[in-house]
């Protein structure tokens, strides 16, 4: 457990390096959309055969920060039943329309309480209903570290609001 925490550490510092670094080229083209953004989550966690969790449904937050038009960083909190998750993820718009807004994710999750930690990565979707508010899709997987690298997979909905 300890090996994997450390590793997720890492992943997560060598991202926020180069993310960071993108932080600072912030210009005045950047000013004219909405840099913060949260939202609420409901979903599965649907573990390989041989991961010591179990199919479950979770809730969970999420906040993030736009680094620009392209690049953003958030948080998560999920909460099963006698379990928590926490994330920490890079998010990279690659191509949108003017409501369809699809995206890669990369970082780090884990699960307490024998669950799995590890590198995490997947891919997403917004539908911009206005300018604020926004459906969110998530599909991830996360592998885990903790001896028997088995993957986790998370299928998440939810609502988020641009501020």
């Amino acid at each position: 457990m300890r090996r994997a925490l450390l590793f997720a550490a890492a992943v997560l510092l060598g991202a926020s390096a180069v993310l960071a670094d993108a932080a600072f080229d912030y210009d005045e083209s950047c000013a004219d959309f909405d840099r913060f953004y949260a939202g609420a989550t409901v979903g599965a966690v649907l573990p390989q055969g041989g991961a010591r969790m179990s199919p479950r449904a979770f809730t969970g937050v999420r906040a993030g920060f736009y680094l620009d038009e392209a690049w953003a960083v958030e948080g998560e909190i999920a909460a099963l039943r006698h379990r928590a998750g926490l994330a920490a993820k890079a998010l990279w718009h690659w191509w949108g329309y003017e409501r369809l807004d699809p995206f890669f994710t990369f970082g780090a999750r884990g699960w307490t309480r024998r669950g799995q930690v590890g590198p995490a990565g997947g891919l997403g979707a917004y539908y911009h209903m206005t300018e604020s508010l926004s459906l969110r899709f998530d599909a991830d997987a996360t592998l885990g570290l903790d001896g028997d690298g088995t993957m986790v997979y998370a299928l998440a909905a939810g609502l988020h609001f641009s501020f």
